[in-house]
């Protein structure tokens, strides 16, 4: 099994997919160490309010190019089509964004969309150029990303809003780069009406992709933003509650990249789940316990003020390590095409977790947010777990 994991695609893309955590988590770091605990948690909202809103400009088309493209030039047309169709949607959202006084985030929206990891530029390398060039653009993207990040804070004291400079800073970077790669295609009219007509039939399930992406986005935020709703000091106890869940979220960073790594695999061979579901719970398992030790130092030299949270991080911790187990389920259920019960799903989990942090909010503090979380992503396991053994039987 150890050979396993030492496969050079384990070990280029997951690399990447490290590396490109370890600069976010070093940005995130030292914010939390830089700034106020005020201000970090202003940093942490905007950060979470553009990764969720901008799932709904990339409108499901990531999942699409992965699971749905085969030939390479199903890929490049989807690619050119997908880009278009969110150029469009930042359009006519305008409106709606200006009466919720975020226009100001449209660029920042867009550019995660389109460019930056989980968007649909990333997706579309990995299928057609494979994993290794994903990884390279993975880590430039990335490294630009959060340099831009850090000088804001540190040399221009932009604080809170350094993700919403970011955006705007590193937008017509990326919009030439996609410009090359599309006129190196050399894309013929007549098939970008082919493949317009085939991408029009596909919107709908594309557009259950994208609720269920927000839906799961929401899921994974909604502590953050009852938080900011209903407290009375919302930006220091999403400080508080960020910080811990930053530490315990470093255990995604297993199932994310051995499911990507073997997105083919899962394609065609279904005795590969059971294979890899093995290394999901061995590796999480571990560096959980590891992750314990991590948490317990940085708490007791760099991070005192975060020293009374520590029941908090081993709750959301132990719902971490739950949610390392939903990332190859939900996979396959969107390879399969199960978008609608995929939706259902999700939907189902962000409404249970939203009436659970707001009732256990007002006894537990943000304690009883993390139970609220564990909870909803124990309930999210079993049912994707059911509905998948339904299928495959």
């Amino acid at each position: 099994m150890i050979k396993n994991f030492l496969h050079k695609n384990y070990l280029i893309y997951g690399g990447s997919i490290v590396a490109t955590r370890v600069l976010e988590y070093a940005v995130l770091f030292f914010a939390a160490h830089y700034l106020s605990k005020d201000n970090y948690g202003e940093l942490e909202y905007y950060k979470k309010l553009i990764e969720v809103v901008s799932s709904v400009f990339a409108f499901g088309f990531p999942a699409l190019i992965i699971s749905y493209t085969k030939s390479k030039e199903s890929k490049q047309y989807f690619f050119l089509l997908g880009c278009i169709f969110v150029l469009l949607l930042a359009i006519v959202s305008m409106l709606v964004l200006g009466i919720f006084n975020w226009l100001f985030l449209l660029v920042p929206f867009v550019f995660y969309a389109l460019f930056f990891n989980g968007g649909i530029t990333p997706a579309y390398l990995l299928v057609k150029e494979g994993s290794n060039y994903a990884s390279v653009y993975k880590i430039l993207i990335s490294g630009l990303f959060y340099a831009v990040i850090f000088v804001a804070i540190y040399f221009f004291d932009v604080t809170g809003m350094a993700y919403v400079v970011a955006g705007y800073i590193l937008f017509p970077i990326a919009f030439v780069y996609v410009g090359y790669q599309l006129l190196q295609q050399k894309l013929v009219k007549q098939k970008i009406l082919k493949y317009g007509r085939l991408f029009k039939k596909l919107l709908l399930s594309s557009f259950t992709l994208v609720v269920s992406n927000f839906a799961n986005l929401m899921f994974l935020y909604t502590d953050i933003f009852i938080i900011k709703i209903i407290s009375e000091n919302a930006n220091t106890e999403i400080a508080n509650y960020s910080f811990a869940l930053n530490v315990a979220n470093m255990l995604l960073l297993i199932p994310l990249t051995l499911v990507q790594v073997d997105i083919e695999k899962l394609k065609n061979n279904f005795s590969h789940v059971s294979v890899l579901n093995k290394r999901i719970v061995l590796l999480s398992g571990l560096a959980a316990i590891f992750l314990v030790f991590v948490y317990v130092m940085l708490i007791n030299t760099l991070y005192i003020d975060y020293k009374g949270f520590f029941t908090a991080f081993l709750i959301i911790l132990a719902a971490k390590f739950v949610q390392s187990l939903s990332p190859l389920y939900g996979s396959l259920m969107v390879i399969n095409k199960l978008f609608r019960k995929n939706l259902e799903v999700n939907l189902f989990a962000l409404v249970l977790n939203i009436v659970l942090s707001y009732f256990l909010y007002q006894y537990y503090s943000i304690n009883g947010i993390a139970i609220a979380s564990f909870i909803s992503l124990v309930v999210r396991y079993i049912i994707q777990r059911i509905v998948l053994n339904k299928f495959y039987k």
